[in-house]
């Protein structure tokens, strides 16, 4: 008889996790009386409202809302004066968005490796990838997870780099004990259905610098300064006032939604480290916050007895565990080395990269949870780790 539920065996859990996204009567409120004001567009007084609590709750200066998280990386670019002909180092275990918005503002990715141990881009790699043309280098905060911005930090005040932060996934994280976007020019992030603060769609810009933020305000109205000139070229990628609406009711609700993932995310670090074929990620004391977008584990498909990373996730996600394989490289989508990439950049991209961490991560060990699994109770965590156990129990069923 079969034990995996796979091979027909009874799951191991068939209650759901939490849902996402968390509808609460104080969104709906807020747009109610969105609905009733006069303007729907950019600029009112939601908007003002939201980036004045959110520059506040991120200790920055400056904060900007905008239609998405991708077009935040290219608004940051051409306010920076980033453009054709210029280089920024990226990770390549990352979501394409990361790598389109470069492109589109001209701008040739150069990858770096990551650490296998934490998914974030290494700094020693990203060093070796400096050119006379690095204009940036712009880690991705994967799973929510600050990269080392202390070594990124040195690493570009050492070569008269600008620091950008894609913190797409990495809303609330602190590093530190301050606010992730101090360490950077600049930091992206996305208010996508999917993220951990969200409006359906959305994305947010976070500056200290003064310059900047006005060159950005200026591209998001037009191009039109406060003098009504046209001196830049202008993207009207402003926010609605009903998503900046949701974005301040869900604000409401953030920090003690951290703060019971955090916890979730330590009680299943605890359990996996009792067994040898999976790894949580190194601890790093500096992360004071991490909003955990996603739980990452990396897997020993060395040690899985000839069955690939791939056949035990499904597994695990036959009795009940959503736990997936994640990112692949994003050099080796097609799209990168297409006729219009190259005709964005004025060149071609290196699609080959020394980056063994990330294949290996991509195609045989990376595996990660949603962050709203994070939400449950203890009950929850030990169910996803009493799956797992059981699939690597009868691995013999898989071979």
């Amino acid at each position: 008889m079969a034990h995996l539920a796979i091979k027909g065996g009874t799951p191991y859990r068939t209650k759901p996790f939490p849902d996402w996204t968390m509808i609460t009567p104080a969104d709906e409120q807020g747009l109610s009386k969105v609905y009733d004001q006069d303007d729907w567009g950019i600029d009112g007084p939601k908007n003002k409202e939201f980036q004045e609590k959110f520059a506040a709750y991120s200790h920055a200066n400056h904060c900007l809302t905008v239609a998405n998280g991708t077009v935040s990386i290219e608004l940051i670019l051409r306010g920076l004066g980033i453009g054709r002909g210029d280089e920024v180092i990226v990770p390549p275990y990352t979501f394409i968005a990361t790598i389109s918005s470069l492109i589109y503002a001209g701008v040739t990715p150069v990858f770096a490796d990551i650490d296998k141990d934490t998914f974030q881009m290494s700094a020693r790699s990203a060093a070796k990838c400096i050119t006379p043309r690095t204009k940036a280098i712009m880690p991705v905060y994967v799973g929510g997870r600050p990269a080392d911005l202390d070594a990124f930090s040195a690493l570009c005040k050492e070569h008269n780099l600008y620091l950008i932060g894609d913190a797409a996934q990495a809303v609330g994280s602190t590093f530190n004990g301050k606010g992730i976007s101090t360490y950077a020019v600049a930091t992206s992030i996305s208010c996508q259905n999917s993220k951990n603060l969200t409006c359906g769609e959305g994305g947010i810009i976070l500056t200290d610098d003064d310059e900047l933020y006005e060159r950005i305000f200026t591209m998001l109205h037009g191009g039109m300064d406060a003098d009504g000139n046209y001196t830049t070229l202008g993207l009207y990628n402003g926010m609605s006032e009903l998503q900046a609406s949701i974005l301040l009711t869900q604000l409401e609700n953030l920090p003690a939604q951290i703060e019971k993932r955090m916890k979730n995310a330590a009680y299943l670090d605890e359990q996996f480290a009792k067994f040898p074929f999976v790894y949580a990620m190194k601890q790093d004391e500096r992360i004071t916050h991490n909003s955990y977008h996603l739980y990452l584990l990396g897997i020993h498909e060395d040690k899985l007895q000839g069955v690939s990373r791939n056949d035990f996730l499904a597994a695990v996600q036959a009795e009940g565990i959503p736990l997936y394989a994640g990112y692949v490289p994003v050099y080796s989508f097609d799209c990168l080395a297409s006729d219009y990439t190259k005709k964005c950049i004025g060149g071609e991209i290196n699609l080959k990269p020394e980056t063994p961490n990330a294949e290996t991560l991509g195609y045989h060990e990376g595996s990660w949870l949603y962050h709203s699994v994070l939400l449950g109770e203890q009950k929850d965590m030990d169910d996803i780790v009493g799956a797992v156990k059981k699939v690597y129990e009868h691995l013999d069923e898989l071979k």
